[in-house]
């Protein structure tokens, strides 16, 4: 066991149940995350046995006063995952899935939206809202919100917890619902871990199709564009859209994607082209698959930085601030593999009350997928002062940042902060 602390300190050492490493190899790994920006390397990484353990490592860090910070898949971008010379707690040793339970799930925080829908789908049952990305830990996307295609319907991820367990940072394990501790309950929903570290979820569960009609609605007018989302948000016909701007051949074309029964119609819509077609439900949550593939097989998720920028812009300031940031964009800006992602949620449906959102009825995600390349330091930090000024501007217009640093502030309890 590693002794931690002052002297005085080392009586009280942690003795989890499951390993608490100092080894070179996890104390590199913990030490970036998925944005490659930056490196933090921490003196210990705690891959847990059991809540308890997580519990346990809080508390220590709070006497000792040493940072501690859990970490799911590791998708930060931002290095909010990271902790140099603190602890890391590696959730992904806590990734449980239980049985389905009528339309409930318990799930443990370190686990997969990959193997939520493994477990659900076969009873044709998913959770309402669901990431893009699939590899995604559900502690860390609940920790952040999470949106997605069905965010119109159905608010972000964290409005469909039934109840969760939580680590507090003073190191007390609560579980919490609506009815049950629900001060915390709504604390730690969306705050980036400023209020606890969430160590199992109870997801909610609808039915689902298994069929998925798809359409894919091409528009060459941002404004046209922007006016069919509050079209879909208003009178809701799909049970899934995002959209995105796409740069052919020197101009900016707008798209949505959009999927649903088979009676949902792109019918009276604005769009200059629609492609239409079917698959199946479980085809169309790994629809992001093939190009993490493609990502990964030539290097590009693993080796190079992503600067991303989401932010929440008010519906009234959309299109202006969404046509400036486009005007001047190259494709040189976004980086290989880059994209922009433009979508409406009616922002009532984001119910979490510390989950940031827009300040005006709708809400439109506005979010900037960057990659630069490997050790192109230029183009890194002419990308990172671009998404600080969009950050900058959101929040001067009434808008939010989203899964940012700036979008909370981190609670430090005797030098201890835990953050998703």
């Amino acid at each position: 066991m590693t002794t931690y602390g002052p002297g005085r300190d080392r009586e009280a050492a942690p003795r989890p149940v499951g390993v608490l490493s100092t080894a070179d190899a996890d104390l590199d790994r913990a030490a970036v995350d998925f944005g490659n920006q930056t490196r933090r390397r921490p003196r210990a990484v705690l891959f847990p046995a059991t809540a308890a353990d997580v519990a346990e490592i809080v508390r220590y860090g709070r006497m000792a006063g040493i940072q501690v910070v859990p970490r799911g898949a590791g998708h930060t971008v931002d290095g909010q995952a990271l902790t140099r010379d603190g602890i890391v707690v590696d959730l992904s040793t806590l990734c449980a899935v239980g049985a389905p339970s009528g339309r409930l799930l318990s799930v443990e925080a370190g686990a997969r939206w990959r193997a939520v829908v493994a477990a659900t789908l076969p009873l044709g049952l998913a959770p309402p809202v669901l990431p893009d990305y699939l590899d995604l830990s559900v502690g860390g996307t609940l920790a952040a919100g999470g949106v997605g295609g069905a965010s119109h319907r159905h608010g972000c991820v964290a409005d469909t917890v039934a109840d969760l367990d939580v680590v507090t940072p003073a190191g007390d394990l609560v579980t919490c619902s609506p009815t049950r501790d629900p001060a915390l309950f709504d604390a730690v929903r969306g705050t980036q871990g400023a209020h606890g570290v969430i160590t199992r979820v109870t997801l909610s569960l609808v039915p689902v199709a298994t069929t998925v009609h798809r359409h894919r609605l091409t528009y060459t007018d941002l404004d046209a564009f922007l006016a069919d989302q509050r079209r879909l948000v208003d009178s809701p016909r799909f049970d899934h859209f995002v959209g995105q701007a796409v740069r052919t051949d020197g101009s900016w074309r707008y798209v949505i994607e959009a999927a649903g029964p088979a009676e949902a119609s792109p019918a009276g819509l604005a769009a200059v082209a629609v492609e239409s077609g079917s698959c199946a439900y479980r085809d169309f949550v790994h629809r992001l698959d093939p190009l993490v593939d493609q990502a990964r097989a030539a290097g590009s998720w693993q080796r190079d930085a992503h600067p991303r920028a989401n932010v929440f812009l008010p519906g009234r300031h959309a299109a202006a601030t969404i046509a400036g940031v486009l005007r001047d964009l190259a494709a040189s800006d976004l980086g290989p593999g880059g994209s922009v992602l433009i979508y409406a949620i009616p922002t009532a449906r984001l119910a979490a009350p510390r989950m940031p959102k827009a300040d005006d009825p709708l809400t439109v995600v506005f979010g900037m997928q960057r990659t630069a390349p490997a050790g192109d330091t230029a183009t890194l930090a002419r990308m990172r002062r671009a998404n600080a000024a969009l950050h900058v501007r959101a929040r001067a217009l009434g808008g939010a940042s989203y899964s940012h640093p700036a979008a909370g502030r981190i609670s430090r309890l005797a030098k201890t902060t835990t953050t998703s």
